[in-house]
């Protein structure tokens, strides 16, 4: 059971709503890993690494979030959140947080 302990990303459907199409393209090489050994086969057991590297590059993704864009990036998912994550009602809000994300971090809006 010790390959389990991992850190948890601590984070509600709001926050993982609004940085989705970021924390894709910033996680997208662990990702595909984990889920190429998921379809590989049968045993998830096999995919404990590639799981820890997925959750190890959300932790470093969200703590760099915070880090560079933390005020916009609240603004933006306590409007998702109070909304019922209604994007159209918030798109104001996702303008300044992906000018944010890509003035100060380099990342894109995934498509």
């Amino acid at each position: 059971m010790q390959d389990l302990n991992v850190e948890e990303v601590n984070v509600t459907s709001a926050v993982l709503v609004g940085a989705a199409h970021h924390y894709g393209n910033f996680c997208r090489k662990q990702n595909d890993a984990f889920m190429d050994c998921r379809t590989e086969g049968k045993d998830p057991r096999k995919c404990l690494n590639e799981g820890k590297e997925v959750t190890q590059c959300a932790l470093e993704f969200f703590k760099k979030v915070k880090g560079s864009c933390n005020e916009s990036f609240t603004e933006y998912w306590s409007c998702l959140d109070y909304n019922n994550q209604n994007f159209e009602e918030c798109r104001k809000k996702q303008k300044v947080f992906d000018s944010c994300m890509a003035e100060k971090l380099g990342l894109k809006r995934a498509s």
